[in-house]
């Protein structure tokens, strides 16, 4: 499994919001997508999660570009993600 350092939150229909925690989230997401709404981006994003099972990209290079086409697909639900750096271990003279 591999977990996502911020979960992906996306519309899913009438039923509400689904949090995505997973890359295996992410693909699942992407399978269940509409067969008369896929096409090149999905596929792109699909492919790319996939790579990192093959170490050939990180998990939130992944992240980053389903968060891409989800906002591009209007199904990203607004988030409240880090700033980016606020999430770092803050330096050692801060934390004594």
């Amino acid at each position: 499994m591999h977990k996502l350092h911020l979960p992906v939150t996306v519309t899913v229909g009438l039923s509400g919001s689904r949090d995505l925690l997973t890359v295996e989230d992410l693909l699942m997401f992407l399978d269940e997508w509409p067969a008369a709404r896929r096409g090149a981006i999905r596929e792109q994003v699909r492919r790319l999660c996939l790579a990192v099972y093959a170490g050939e990209t990180t998990v939130e290079e992944a992240r980053g570009s389903f968060v891409a086409f989800a906002r591009v697909m209007n199904v990203l639900e607004p988030t409240f993600d880090a700033v980016p750096g606020y999430d770092i271990e803050p330096p050692q003279a801060l934390r004594d």
